[in-house]
């Protein structure tokens, strides 16, 4: 898998995912989430680990993107 994620639909499933879990599925660090709808909790993810991007919501990322 290639460590990216990419959300550019508000569908109710994508309110509930997990960042452990979808870490894990990448496979990689520091996977990427571009989230375009603002579906998901910027915090949670930059907490597992993720270099986060959200339309609208600025550098919300705390650590250096690797």
């Amino acid at each position: 898998m290639c460590g990216h994620s990419v959300i550019f639909a508000g569908h109710r499933p994508y309110y509930s995912l997990y960042p452990g879990q979808l870490q894990e599925l990448s496979g990689q660090a520091h996977p990427v989430i571009v989230d375009g709808r603002n579906v998901v909790e910027p915090d949670a993810f930059i907490d597992a680990g993720f270099v986060y991007k959200g339309i609208g919501r600025g550098d919300k990322n705390g650590h250096e993107i690797f």
